[in-house]
């Protein structure tokens, strides 16, 4: 694959350049989960008395040529290299590799030789090996509380909007409302594996009942298939709310929910919508 390529000459480069202390590789190429159409992540660190002179763009354009190097929405630094590749780069200072801990519960990798580009001090070793292993376990009544309470609150956002006929705007925010609704189905099946993005793969990691499920609750931004939508994702909310939370005994919003429900009757019961 272009990519495998493209990690090697990265590797590479970071050994021959004197300013670059430490590199790590995340994502799916270090999960072993890469293809030929993931992108290829990573995190170098920089002496600190070089970095503010070290020319991102330049650097990467030395080992494959790059069409565009921009913040995306995310504030992460990306590259779409010619080829068709994406990459997302973080460029650090050497005193910060210690940031790489604080990725406990969102990236991991199998084993350090997977990710660990290059350590020529040895630190970033200290703090990537507490991401070795397998993905995170998720669990417990505060993680499943916070995700029905986020839940909740979109979905009544998203109420709100088609009542007020703002259907486009609803379309955008279901999809907000499905993160929080596919972990909880990922939590009742046990398959938490691509929690961070829990669209990802969910084709393979779903069983086919769920996943047809989902189906049902997604549509286009015309009024009538977006209202069946949302009582459908309404309604897989609320089964998958008695499987997964009230064995944690959590206290829901009940009346919150039962105004969520009269808003979305009266939608798919109003004769003359807004336009």
């Amino acid at each position: 694959m272009i990519q495998e390529k493209m990690i090697e000459n990265i590797r590479e480069k970071c050994h021959q350049d004197i300013r670059v202390v430490s590199a790590l590789m995340f994502g799916s190429f270090a999960t072993g989960e890469g293809d030929q159409y993931s992108d290829i992540e990573f995190a170098v660190f920089i002496r600190d008395d070089s970095l503010n002179d070290f020319d991102q763009r330049s650097w990467l354009n030395s080992f494959s040529p790059v069409a565009a190097y921009f913040l995306d929405d995310f504030g992460h630094h990306t590259a779409l290299f010619e080829n068709g590749v994406r990459g997302e780069f973080h460029f650090m200072r050497a005193s910060e590799q210690s940031v790489v801990a604080g990725w406990q519960g969102y990236g991991w990798f199998p084993s350090l030789e997977a990710a660990v580009l290059l350590d020529r001090e040895g630190e970033l070793s200290q703090y990537a090996r507490l991401l070795v292993g397998g993905p995170p376990k998720r669990e417990g009544a505060e993680l499943v509380e916070g995700l029905s309470l986020n839940l909740i609150n979109l979905m009544l956002f998203g109420a709100n909007l088609l009542n007020r006929g703002e259907y486009a705007r609803a379309w955008a925010l279901l999809g907000k409302a499905h993160e929080n609704l596919l972990k909880l189905a990922r939590l009742h099946e046990g398959e938490t594996d691509h929690w961070p993005t829990p669209s990802r793969g969910l084709e393979i990691d779903l069983s086919g009942n769920a996943y047809r499920r989902y189906l049902t609750c997604t549509a286009s931004a015309e009024r009538v298939p977006l209202c069946r939508a949302y009582c459908e994702s309404w309604r897989w909310s609320r089964e998958l709310i008695e499987a997964v939370v009230r064995p944690h005994n959590i206290e829901l919003p009940q009346s919150v929910m039962a105004q969520l429900e009269i808003l979305l009757d009266n939608v798919t019961a109003d004769p003359n919508p807004n336009p």
